[in-house]
């Protein structure tokens, strides 16, 4: 495995992590104004940021377990991971939600409003950070 790519993807993911628990606060503890809207693009952004982080290393684990394809889509390697023991039933429900969400954000339909993601955030937050210790498993 690529252990500098893989602790870039740890790195970048300790942070996006933080930054959405930033983001959540400061919305959460803000009232609505003019530039409340800006983090929450942000939040957008740092939500897409993760799931980026994601494919990363989605990428890294199925060459690590000689499952890799060119052109492989995403929900496919996550059922991959399921099947191969790297990810549980919940952990692939999360990440395909998540997948989903990241794609209503990027292409634009039906995009999420800001409670659909807060509330999803929140109620994954211990998503996010197991995700990230199944990164660290590999190094």
């Amino acid at each position: 495995m690529n252990k500098e790519r893989l602790l870039k993807i740890i790195e970048d993911m300790t942070e996006v992590i933080g930054n959405l628990k930033d983001c959540i606060n400061v919305l959460q503890e803000s009232e609505e104004d003019n530039k409340t809207i800006f983090i929450e693009f942000g939040l957008k952004q740092i939500f897409m940021d993760f799931f980026i982080t994601v494919e990363n290393l989605t990428s890294i684990i199925l060459k690590e377990v000689k499952q890799y394809k060119i052109g492989i889509d995403m929900k496919a390697s996550l059922l991959i991971l399921r099947n191969n023991g790297v990810i549980d039933e919940e952990m692939l429900s999360f990440l395909n939600e998540e997948r989903l969400l990241r794609n209503r954000i990027s292409h634009r339909y039906k995009e999420p409003s800001k409670e659909e993601l807060l509330e999803f955030i929140n109620e994954n937050i211990q998503n996010f950070d197991k995700v990230l210790d199944i990164a660290k498993i590999y190094i």
